[in-house]
């Protein structure tokens, strides 16, 4: 899910490319600003009243406004002023005035927003589907970027907004609600900032709102009629996930807590509420997953904003603290698995030309530069953890909170607190996964197995290849004892070392948790649907039996980050695309040997399909299935068997949300079978003669 700083990032690079603000130059200080809005929902549109009371001194103001806004009057305190408009910039002079008294400048403005909605997109990175700013009947949501208001180049030390919508169109942005009232045609309530951050959201819509508060926090929702029977249940996870993170990074830093339903599919966390798409809201994992993810962003990334000069931290981050965490207090195995699929993932999307360091990423805009961000960013944080302890660790992110809260934060900010409360220098280990792209491979060599006296003694190598790091790599031995661990400081090509054990050993397991970021071998890796939106080279086979329309498969390859691979008929697929090209197949193929083996119990035919016994032939079912091919060349194959164009248009786009499985079964409108066949291992393992 997508977190506000995409917006906040956003909003600063176009307010600053237009000129408004320099490096090293910040604009005027801004001391408070008022804000009025009316909804106009049968038009678009939205009448506007803004007054920016910038601090004495201040002679030049350029404020960021939507590029197609009508800008009906500047007045100067409260007299008409010249200005000029170009590109979505307003600037204006300001007269010196001989006095120390602040300068309020009000604008008042009109702006049509009417970005296109699909009632049922396709996947994509983008959570925002392209949607900035659209005022509809359905809904109106105005992210940050449409800059649906005049936004000055530096926050407001106070921020007010008053927004008016027809009667029963209820509205929420940031900040604590001071008021909520319908009278006559029109529904208005009124929002205050005590402590501004970011640029301003706006949401609305035909809302059912309920609310609570809770520890001196007010909670509320705005769901639609349709899912308003939710509410309670996430007013208390909301209630519930406010205490646990408040309890691991102080005080919730903000007046409220909202859950707002949008129109169309989101999932993003803005200060103090969080927008997701009715569909969203309506999937039982949601508020265990997705969720809390959307909350942690409160502390990281909407309360501490992301200094983007080195990177985006806050994904990895919230990531680790709310996806990954979350299932560690539930469960060692769940935890394990988890860092198992963030290795899966970045080794099946980044391909060696996609890959980019840690403080080059922003925001996502693929699989790959997600399972960077996201992926490999909250490795980083785990490996610090695990170098330091959880006391250090959660220590020193309290410490940042109290020192960097309404304000911004750097990996290098990251650095200093956790070297402060390591009590050592953490910025040789974490900068060299921050400036470089990639990450080890790693490998077990030269492995031998002795008796020495009444034990046993292994050794052998830790072989890396480059680019080369220095990480501590977690070996274990399986005996038929106890399970013998050791931690070897990898450093170099090869790596020695020597494990001891009172019982026979049976395997050697090079760091069989995923404790730490690195590539996997190929035999590490399943084939899985992220193995297809990784492909760098992917041709689609379109079969005799495909019972999909060849527009309704490029959708499929499309949602699939695969939208510019070639389609080709069976019939005209050479020898050399079969042997170069990762492929897959609408249809299973006439020619079977086309593709790998297949697994025990998977049976095609050109009338459907069998999965352990149980056969799927209605019009309704449709298979995917991924598939490595054998050898050293890290190839897949994938069959695409819907058994109707129907069946096809209903389900492809669900396939691209299950990208850790290599199978999946779909009927009767919902997912029936899904799966992953084992990893070989490969060189990460060492099994030893009984």
């Amino acid at each position: 899910m997508k977190s506000f700083s995409m917006w906040s990032l956003l909003a600063l690079l176009v307010f600053c490319s237009a000129g408004a603000c320099h490096a090293g130059t910040p604009g005027p200080a801004v001391q408070r600003q008022d804000i009025a809005v009316t909804l106009e929902p049968e038009g678009h549109t939205l009448m506007g009243q803004s007054t920016i009371t910038f601090a004495a001194g201040t002679r030049q103001v350029a404020l960021r406004l939507s590029a197609e806004a009508s800008i009906d009057s500047v007045a100067v305190s409260g007299k008409k002023a010249p200005f000029s408009f170009d590109h979505g910039t307003l600037l204006l002079e300001l007269l010196p005035t001989g006095t120390a008294e602040s300068i309020p400048v009000t604008v008042s403005y009109r702006a049509t927003f009417n970005d296109p909605v699909s009632r049922h997109p396709a996947a994509s990175e983008d959570p925002s589907y392209g949607v900035n700013g659209a005022i509809t009947r359905e809904g109106t949501f105005l992210g940050g970027g449409a800059y649906w208001y005049p936004v000055p180049s530096q926050i407001p030390a106070r921020r007010s907004i008053s927004i008016t919508a027809p009667a029963g169109t209820e509205a929420v942005t940031a900040g604590r609600r001071l008021s909520r009232e319908t009278t006559g045609a029109v529904t208005r309530s009124v929002w205050e900032e005590a402590r501004p951050v970011g640029v301003l959201s706006l949401c609305a819509g035909p809302y059912r709102v309920e609310e609570r508060r809770v520890d001196g926090i007010d909670l509320y929702t705005y769901f639609y009629p349709d899912n308003a029977a939710l509410a309670s249940r996430y007013l208390d996870a909301a209630a519930k996930y406010l205490n646990f993170y408040s309890e691991l990074f102080g005080a919730y830093p903000f007046e409220k807590f909202a859950v707002v339903e949008n129109f169309f599919p989101t999932g993003y966390g803005f200060p103090s509420f969080t927008l997701l798409g009715g569909s969203v809201i309506r999937l039982p994992f949601i508020i265990d997953t997705s969720f809390p993810h959307e909350i942690a962003h409160s502390w990281w990334g909407n309360g501490i904003d992301v200094d983007p000069a080195e990177g985006n931290w806050s994904e990895g981050l919230v990531t680790y603290l709310a996806d990954y965490l979350l299932k560690e207090r539930r469960s060692p195995v769940e935890a394990r698995d988890y860092r198992r699929q963030l290795l899966i993932d970045y080794a099946s999307l980044v391909t060696p030309g996609a890959e980019f360091p840690l403080s080059a990423f922003l925001s996502r805009s693929d699989p790959a530069s997600r399972a960077i961000g996201y992926g490999k960013g909250a490795m980083l944080f785990h490996m610090v953890r695990s170098q330091i302890g959880d006391r250090a660790f959660f220590e020193a992110l309290r410490q940042l909170c109290r020192d960097h809260l309404y304000g911004s934060a750097s990996w290098s900010d990251f650095v200093r607190a956790f070297s402060r409360s390591a009590g050592r220098d953490l910025g040789p280990f974490m900068n060299q996964w921050l400036v470089r792209s990639g990450g080890p491979g790693l490998s077990l060599a030269e492995v031998t197995s002795r008796r020495e006296g009444k034990g046993w003694r292994v050794s052998g190598s830790i072989v890396q290849s480059a680019p080369l790091f220095e990480l501590p790599v977690p070996l274990a031995l399986e005996t038929a004892g106890a399970q013998v661990k050791e931690v070897v400081p990898v450093r170099g090509e090869r790596t020695r070392f020597t494990i001891s054990s009172n019982d026979p050993p049976g395997r050697l397991l090079l760091d069989p948790g995923s404790e730490v970021f690195r590539i996997l071998g190929r035999g590490e890796i399943p084939a899985t649907v992220n193995s297809i939106k990784g492909s760098s080279r992917l041709i689609g086979v379109i079969t005799p039996n495909c019972r999909a329309g060849r527009e309704t498969f490029g959708k499929l390859l499309t949602s699939l980050s695969q939208g510019g691979a070639t389609l080709v008929n069976e019939a005209d697929l050479g020898r050399k695309a079969v042997e170069d090209y990762d492929l897959v197949f609408c249809g299973a193929p006439r020619d079977r040997s086309l593709l790998p083996q297949l697994p025990e119990g998977v049976e095609l035919s050109d009338s459907g399909f069998s999965i352990d016994a149980e056969r799927y032939g209605a019009p309704d079912g449709l298979l995917f299935l991924v598939l490595q091919f054998p050898g050293a060349s890290p190839r897949v194959a994938a069959v695409f068997q819907p058994l109707s164009d129907a069946a096809a248009e209903q389900y492809s786009p669900k396939i691209t949300h299950y990208g850790k499985y290599g199978y999946l079964v779909f009927s009767g409108g919902a997912n029936r079978r899904k799966g992953t066949a084992p990893a070989l291992d490969g060189a990460a393992v060492v099994g030893f003669p009984p």
